[in-house]
């Protein structure tokens, strides 16, 4: 069986800039266009992708399914699923990637929202479809307000963002089309391994441990976590840590070595190291970019 190809970023890049580590906003139809108007299959490890089709028609491909979805339409995409996309002809929208991390923070007290964030959801925006015609609006309110300098802007991203999620919830339960995202056992599997990463909240806490937690061994985490995400259960750790760490060091009144100690970092050095090993910045340059003073 061929293995998925994973980006951390946008199809062919490993890399993307939120704002404020939320949300990004790029054209549909642009990386096709680079691609002779094909997008492999292909899926990505923390982002949950909504693609907002105004104009034209394009295949959507996941798995063995081939569809042509026409716009205005939408599709969701959860994170870790493969897809691919063959444009008939020019297409216009936009592509929409939230940070699981953050949604998991925005929506820690609606769990059956988070779950259903899990299914992969197409819709076809009809005139007389007043859910799916109110969802496509918030969304293209949202691609506006991240193309503005309007004060307030993260803020009111915030907010669409997150009226965006319960609207496509609303959705999902209405029984719009939906297809399974993978195989249930290692789903729940992996969905479980990261609320215990979130409940321990400790970088201390190993690998072993969490799958004697879950009643696996360590070899059945490592087999779940590559097929449902491309990456190793120490890599997923990493990940959550340094996302939290981010999201710690935006917060002024925070220093750089108690955020380290209180993630589970006994050692400020190596804190540090590992933050500029994974996002290419060390905690304090990662402060300036986003313009917080502190140390």
């Amino acid at each position: 069986m061929e293995n998925k190809k994973f980006y951390s970023g946008l199809y062919g890049t490993h890399s993307i800039e939120f704002a404020k580590g939320l949300v990004h906003v790029y054209p549909f139809g642009e990386i096709g266009k680079n691609h002779h108007g094909q997008v492999k299959p292909h899926a990505h490890n923390n982002l949950l992708q909504i693609f907002l089709i105004t104009t034209g028609v394009t295949q959507f491909r996941y798995g063995q399914f081939n569809t042509s979805v026409a716009g205005p339409a939408f599709i969701a995409v959860p994170k870790n699923v493969e897809h691919g996309f063959k444009h008939q002809g020019e297409v216009s929208g936009w592509i929409v990637s939230l940070s699981d991390t953050v949604l998991e923070h925005m929506l820690q007290r609606e769990a059956e929202v988070l779950f259903g964030m899990d299914e992969l959801l197409i819709v076809p925006v009809a005139s007389d479809d007043v859910e799916a015609s109110n969802a496509f609006e918030t969304l293209q309110k949202c691609v506006a307000e991240y193309q503005s300098e309007l004060p307030g802007r993260l803020l009111m991203l915030q907010y669409l963002v997150g009226q965006a999620l319960i609207q496509l919830y609303r959705i999902y339960c209405k029984g719009h089309q939906t297809l399974t995202s993978s195989d249930n056992a290692s789903k729940v599997y992996f969905r479980r391994f990261q609320q215990l990463i979130k409940a321990g909240n400790t970088y201390k806490k190993t690998v072993e441990e969490y799958a004697r937690d879950l009643h696996i061994s360590t070899g059945h985490l490592s087999r779940v976590c590559r097929s449902i995400a491309g990456k190793s259960p120490k890599d997923i750790l990493i990940d959550y840590f340094i996302t939290e760490a981010q999201l710690a060091l935006s917060d002024i009144d925070k220093n750089i070595a108690s955020i380290g100690y209180s993630l589970g970092f006994d050692d400020p050095a190596y804190f540090a190291r590992l933050f500029k090993k994974r996002t290419g910045l060390t905690p304090m340059a990662f402060r300036k970019q986003i313009g917080v003073k502190g140390s």
